[in-house]
Formats: structure tokens, sequence, C-alpha cells
């Protein structure tokens, strides 16, 4: 497989794609061109649109936008991410295009700890259908805040990293968990998993974010996904 000419990195809740910063500097030092969508779920104005929705759509536009020269991508989704990344890859998938004689498209899907979720089925239903105890959610059940994300994002982060990283956190619209999916590309586009074994939001067997503290890592684990030889 050619290498893919942008990486388009996904960001789970509560955070903005800032925090693959770090990788993404790498990435860009080896010559990969890439992209960072900001949810539009992550610290929303008002609760009066579908939240879910726009974050599909929010994606889709990055993608459409970066396949428009003919160009591959790569897809990096983190956490809650992929929900909203799987429905947008609907048609814009490397295989699909070239059926309708276009050039470029989604190439390879890439999970750093995130959900691999079927039609049908929600963030919240691969929890069973209940709220992990770290969620804290609004009354009116629109908002929802994580609980102590020192320890459940950020284990094995310093000091600083932990610092920085909690304080650009946001709210997230609770109602985006628990929208079904409508499409799942992980079973046509090729996909790698990055399973993260000190994960305390994921637990490993369902499956923190090693963006901020392995940064090295998961860039080499992107560029292997992308076809190079590191």
């Amino acid at each position: 497989m050619s290498r893919p000419t942008t990486v388009l990195f996904i960001p789970g809740a509560w955070h903005s794609p800032d925090c693959f910063d770090a990788v993404i500097e790498q990435l860009e030092a080896v010559n990969y061109r890439t992209r960072k969508v900001y949810l539009p779920s992550v610290n929303p104005p008002n609760y009066e649109i579908d939240y879910f929705e726009a974050d599909v759509m929010q994606i889709r536009s990055q993608i459409e936008a970066a396949i428009a020269d003919g160009s591959q991508v790569l897809v990096v989704v983190h956490s809650y991410g992929s929900l909203p990344a799987n429905e947008a890859i609907r048609g814009l998938d490397l295989e699909t295009r070239q059926k309708e004689g276009l050039d470029g498209g989604v190439s390879h899907l890439f999970f750093c700890c995130s959900f691999i979720i079927a039609e049908g089925h929600s963030l919240i239903s691969a929890f069973g259908g209940k709220d992990l105890p770290w969620f804290m959610v609004s009354d009116d059940r629109l908002e929802v805040h994580p609980a102590g994300p020192e320890k459940i994002f950020y284990n094995d982060c310093n000091k600083t990293q932990v610092t920085e990283a909690v304080a650009a956190l946001r709210p997230h619209s609770y109602q985006t968990f628990h929208r079904p999916c409508t499409y799942a590309a992980w079973k046509t586009v090729p996909s790698t998993y990055l399973y993260c074994t000190q994960d305390e939001a994921i637990p490993i067997g369902v499956q923190r974010i090693p963006f901020y503290s392995q940064p090295n890592g998961m860039t080499a684990a992107i560029q292997r996904a992308a076809g190079d030889n590191v």
C-alpha cells in the first residue's frame, strides 16, 4: 500500500485534537501531512442540535477536503471519536471511491484505545447500557464531565503533562454517548488497534492516551500502519 498522504486526528470526548500535537510534530518531521478535527460535541455552546450528527459532518468535511486532490487518508481515532468517524467514512473509503472511478479516500483506520462498535449499538451499550462510575452527568442529562481525570486518563504522565491536560478538558454532550451507529467502516477499511494496557478509562478487556506519555511509540505505530518500515 502506498503511504497515505494525510493523517487525520479525531479526539475522544472532552478533548481537543491539540492533545495529539507531540505525535503530529513527529509525523510532519518525516513529511506526513496532518489534519485535526475539533468535535462540536466538545464544549458545545448549546444543546439544541444533534451533536453526534454535527461531529459526523465535521469529520466528513475534513476527510472530503483531504481527498479532494486524490490523496489517501489514514484516520486516527481515540475513544468516543471512533463512533462519529466510522459514520463519516461511509462512501469515502478508498475501495468504494476506486469503484466509482475516483482517486483517493480513507485507506486505513487507526484505533487508539477506542471503541469498535457494530451497527445499532452506541457507546453506552459498550458498557452494558450503564454510565461508568466516573461519569458526572448533569441533572438535565445533556452534559457529562469526567471525575478524577488525573487518574482515569493520565495515570503515567508527569505532573506538568497532567496539569496541562486536565486544564484543557471541556464538557461533552452526554447524548452523543447514546446515539446508535448506523455504519461500521472498520468492517471494510483496513484497521490497526493500539492497545493501552494501563488505561483506567477503558479497561483492556473492553478496549489511556499514549499520545501524552508515549508519543514516540504512537508515532511509530501510525507509521507502521501507513506502510513505513520503522
